[in-house]
């Protein structure tokens, strides 16, 4: 039985109650010529016009000309692509399953594989279910074309010279890297980089505690890049550091540390889609071209379960209607009056395990009385929405210095009975 050729004709036809059945109906010893299409032809946005497979660098291309070449009844093609994939990448273990179905249906006498519940070797069969949700993730994800004009939700305002930001959907095992082209005039241009499956945390999205072996959701900013030769050869090419926890898990009560976008180990080019003890994982080609753009310190990284997709215009609103609110309290800084500053933040504001109460008379010191310096500069607004509705804003500080350059602030407001409030400003 073809493995991952039964899975397709699952996917296709009526759900995942039917994968058991599935796995006793579709065989490779079905005695189809090879220029028969099969019944289970999959849908799915063509390969980017120009794309040459022989020189594709990324093996998902391949793995998706596989398929179509399949669709088509082109068992001949598909095998000979399949070849060549498993030749250029060795440790492409989707690719090598791919060709060594291709070829068990090519023989005289096909080799059945056992049964989907069997429990002899339930290592095996684990192993087979990862690689058959890997095919599925890399097929079904958003093309180029479909993302044409669309920005992550979560983007409000990016100054242009913050040069990067990157999304994740977990539910698609991707990662979006957008390079920053928004103008002067403060509308979001983004021009999509590149797209990367990746794996995540073994127990899913949503980290709450140190070892729970999930990825955290939310709005994460690049603090460090740690080139491989530093590293254990767990983290491949190397690793970008996140500042999990940030100021809302810590309020929250998260605990855990060394969230990362890191590569893999030499012995395998991509790791299941469900794998990791809770960071980001891409392949080591991948993560080789990241760890190589410049400017990465401070480029936003969000990470959602399913990332909601809008234009520009709807960001810009987003802004426009938080604008108001974050003039305010820039003004009430350069002024000298405590209390007209106080009513912008929020009684549950936390800082190093400290409420309003406690912090504010240090906070108050250090925040007034700007007006005779150089103002903050506006770097990137984003929006996160969970159980609350928050906005992340980080701002530069040329009245400060930092020992790998320019200094931040961050700020993290929240909505309160229809009003931000801030819930927690510090240094980045």
């Amino acid at each position: 039985m073809m493995i991952l050729m039964a899975w397709l004709w699952w996917w296709t036809d009526t759900g995942e109650s039917r994968i058991r059945n599935t796995w006793n109906q579709v065989s490779l010893g079905m005695g189809l010529p090879s220029s028969t299409a099969l019944q289970w032809r999959l849908a799915f946005d063509p390969l980017a016009e120009g794309s040459q497979l022989p020189n594709a660098p990324d093996p998902e291309q391949w793995v998706r000309q596989i398929y179509a070449q399949l669709g088509e009844g082109e068992r001949a093609q598909a095998l000979a692509t399949a070849s060549v994939l498993a030749e250029r990448f060795p440790n492409f273990q989707l690719g090598q399953l791919l060709y060594a179905d291709l070829l068990n249906i090519s023989s005289a006498n096909p080799v059945n594989w056992p049964a989907a519940d069997d429990a002899n070797a339930p290592s095996s069969r684990k192993r087979l279910d990862e690689l058959i949700l890997e095919a599925k993730r890399r097929l079904q994800h958003d093309s180029v074309q479909s993302l044409q004009g669309k920005i992550p939700s979560a983007l409000a305002y990016l100054s242009p010279k913050q040069t990067y930001v990157a999304a994740v959907d977990a539910s698609k095992s991707r990662l979006y890297w957008f390079e920053n082209r928004s103008g002067q005039d403060g509308r979001l241009q983004l021009h999509l980089v590149k797209q990367s499956y990746i794996s995540l945390g073994i127990n899913g999205v949503g980290k709450d505690k140190e070892g729970d072996g999930k990825t955290p959701l939310g709005v994460y900013f690049i603090l460090r890049n740690l080139p491989g030769d530093a590293l254990p050869d767990l983290f491949g090419a190397g690793a970008l550091t996140l500042n999990y926890p940030n100021a809302i898990d810590l309020m929250r009560k998260k605990t855990g540390s060394g969230i990362w976008l890191h590569g893999t180990p030499s012995a395998q080019y991509a790791r299941a889609p469900e794998s990791t003890d809770g960071c980001v994982v891409l392949s080591n080609p991948e993560m080789g071209q990241l760890l190589q753009m410049p400017e990465l310190r401070m480029t936003p990284v969000i990470i959602a379960e399913r990332l909601e997709w809008v234009n520009a215009e709807q960001a810009g609103q987003t802004f426009s209607a938080f604008k108001p609110t974050l003039d305010l309290w820039l003004s009430a800084r350069n002024g000298r009056d405590p209390e007209v500053l106080k009513v912008h933040y929020s009684q549950r504001y936390e800082q190093d395990n400290m409420g309003l109460a406690q912090v504010w008379p240090r906070l108050a010191q250090t925040t007034l009385g700007y007006g005779q310096n150089q103002a903050l500069e506006l770097v990137s607004v984003l929006q996160w929405k969970d159980q609350d509705n928050t906005m992340v804003v980080t701002m530069k500080d040329p009245n400060q210095s930092h020992t790998n350059g320019a200094a931040y602030l961050r700020t993290y407001w929240q909505k309160e009975d229809g009003q931000w409030r801030l819930v927690f400003q510090g240094p980045t």
